[in-house]
């Protein structure tokens, strides 16, 4: 029975990231917490990878499109750290109860992060919250404080019903009103985006060989802003924005890509950031293709931002040498992508705007970097086009609005298929595109210069999960020694 709440617990923990489950996340990990309580440390593991395993098959199922293989492999490197709550203690009558369970969380999602290959932080229990009560919290701690919050408020449950504790309602208080006292930026200056969704001709890792099809889309999206901005019926953005893979055609050598780039930016009076792949061949950084965010202007291109954070196995193979020789499909990886250096950070007519790409909103320590390098407001280049109709375009739409809240910062998303949007500061959304359709995402956001509590000091939840979780350990041990 045991083995089977643990299953449930994951399924519905899995069921949490669905828009406004959130509270399914704390009851989730309740029902884990109750089926490792005062249980031995094999059985604890056992319960642990149960639960993670069933988490992750459904929360990462999209992945499957590249493959059952690619999705098991990843399924696989998410459970791996989750093995490590069964080696803490969990006993609902200790009075280390409320914050141990949520220190082991806060340290597993920080280890799946940033290991291996960089990490992959998806599914990290605080991205559920987006919709609850406890998401204000972002603003204090980061994604670490708000799941370990998850994790402390399925103590507090399985606190209040089996022992009717009052500590367990006076913690659920302080967290509760600390969550709700956090109150959100604001600022009189507004810049005006617009992001160009100019979709794909079908779904698929086809992508790289509809290459001019999908450069025509976007150009003739562009086109039809610039059209309405002439009439008056739109507003003359400060930036339009392209998406990831706007075009794969390098824009940067002369020919079709540059060309229709040029007309556009000679008519329009804003300057276009177009996500496009280039070819890098000089520097320590090698040769190779990068991902590249380009701030065109009439007179061209001129400043440029390369993803610094590739993802392996979809960018760069890891292991290439060995790895090649087993799996023939890395052949159609035959380059490693080049990583670009630094954030990127853009001046638009004075105004400082923060650029990422894909995957890389998801990292925590890279949007930092990006903040505290002076962006004020952040776009998102994105192409989710292989993972259309699943789940991921929803759940990277999540995180982004997840830092929103935590940074305080306005995000615009760019999409080549969707989902492209306008998410305040707040973590609101003023507009949004469906999947597979041209469509263009236009509005006002903030300019914000202040910073979080959390984007000044990124780590001071987990540093002090770290020390108290080793400080109960020892303290646990010393005392069976005794």
């Amino acid at each position: 029975m045991r083995l089977l709440a643990s299953i449930a617990a994951g399924a519905l923990v899995a069921w949490s990231f669905y828009p406004n489950h959130w509270w399914a996340a704390i009851i989730g990990i309740a029902i884990l917490l109750l089926t490792l309580d005062s249980k031995p440390r094999r059985t604890r593991v056992k319960l642990s990878l149960a639960f993670s395993l069933t988490f992750f098959a459904f929360h990462v199922r999209w992945v499957s499109v590249l493959g059952n293989d690619a999705w098991i492999g990843l399924v696989i490197l998410c459970t791996l750290p989750w093995l490590l709550f069964g080696i803490v203690p969990v006993d609902s009558k200790s009075k280390w109860f409320y914050l141990q369970p949520a220190a082991a969380v806060i340290v597993i999602e920080a280890i799946r992060a940033n290991w291996p290959w960089g990490g992959f932080p998806w599914g990290l229990m605080a991205y559920s919250q987006v919709d609850g009560p406890l998401v204000g919290l972002a603003t204090l701690g980061g994604q670490a404080l708000v799941s370990g919050a998850v994790v402390l408020c399925a103590a507090v449950l399985i606190k209040f019903l089996k022992f009717r504790s009052i500590t367990a309602l006076f913690m659920l208080l302080v967290v509760s009103l600390t969550a709700a006292s956090v109150t959100n930026f604001s600022s009189s200056q507004k810049i005006e985006l617009a992001a160009i969704q100019g979709n794909v001709p079908r779904v698929g890792n086809e992508l790289l060989v509809q290459r001019a099809a999908v450069l025509n889309n976007h150009v003739k999206t562009t086109e039809q802003l610039l059209t309405d901005i002439e009439s008056g019926m739109s507003p003359a953005p400060d930036l339009i924005v392209w998406p990831e893979s706007g075009t794969d055609i390098d824009p940067l050598v002369p020919g079709v890509a540059a060309d229709a780039i040029n007309d556009l930016a000679e008519r329009s009076q804003a300057p276009i950031l177009i996500g496009a792949t280039t070819w890098h061949s000089s520097g320590y950084r090698g040769e190779g293709p990068t991902n590249s965010g380009i701030m065109w202007t009439e007179a061209g291109p001129s400043q440029i931002y390369s993803k610094n954070h590739l993802v392996p196995f979809g960018e760069y193979v890891p292991l290439r040498s060995f790895l090649a020789n087993l799996i023939t499909r890395f052949d159609q990886i035959p380059n490693d992508f080049v990583p670009g250096e630094g954030p990127g950070v853009f001046d638009v007519s004075g105004m400082q705007v923060g650029d990422v790409i894909c995957f890389e909103v998801a990292y925590s320590n890279h949007i930092y970097e990006t903040i505290n390098a002076g962006a004020q407001v952040i776009t998102v280049q994105t192409n989710n086009a292989t993972y259309g109709n699943t789940t991921q375009p929803e759940q990277q739409f999540a995180i982004t609005r997840f830092r929103a809240i935590e940074t305080q910062r306005a995000f615009l998303v760019a999409s080549t298929s969707g989902i492209s949007g306008l998410i305040q500061n707040n973590g609101s959304v003023s507009e949004r595109t469906g999947q597979f359709e041209a469509a263009i995402v236009a509005g006002q956001a903030p300019i914000i210069s202040e910073k979080t509590f959390s984007t000044k000091y990124p780590f001071w939840t987990l540093a002090l999960s770290v020390a108290f979780l080793l400080f109960s350990l020892l303290r646990a041990r010393r005392n069976r020694t005794q």
